[in-house]
């Protein structure tokens, strides 16, 4: 059975760099995310590293998204010098001593995030992409690239 994950932005507490959890395709996959396109998407993100010249000196300008597993894990994209990269915790350790969620639920919230966005319809347009088409994310009509 799948996971369940709920955005929730303000989930960014006790994550770190979890990037190498996943596999390659799904390392692919996330290289491609645009702010703008999650924005669409998902609505507006968590800004509260872009706030300040501090952190936007450090390369954190792009609002960050976060989702709670129903595990209590928490998992995100967020961009440092533009590029995006997977955010995760535990907020504590598992029974097994390890305090990064595990692999498999990296890999899990990426195919999420494939699903869910492959169900959400262009705002300027409507275009809504076909389960299974190859394009990624975003939308085909490339509405969300202007």
């Amino acid at each position: 059975m799948a996971i369940q994950f709920t955005l929730d932005n303000k989930a960014s507490d006790g994550t770190s760099l979890v990037t190498h959890l996943l596999s390659w395709d799904h390392k692919q996959y996330i290289s491609t995310f645009t702010p703008r396109e999650l924005e669409a998407a998902f609505g507006p993100g968590d800004e509260g590293l872009c706030d300040d010249e501090y952190n936007r000196e450090k390369g954190y300008t792009d609002p960050e998204r976060y989702w709670v597993a129903e595990d209590g894990s928490s998992w995100g994209i967020a961009w440092r010098w533009g590029e995006p990269r997977l955010r995760g915790g535990t907020g504590g350790r598992h029974s097994d001593g390890t305090v990064h969620p595990p692999k498999t639920t990296a890999n899990e919230f990426v195919e999420f995030l494939k699903i869910e966005l492959s169900r959400k319809a262009c705002p300027s347009c409507g275009f809504r992409k076909e389960p299974g088409d190859p394009v990624h994310g975003g939308f085909r009509c490339g509405c969300w690239q202007k």
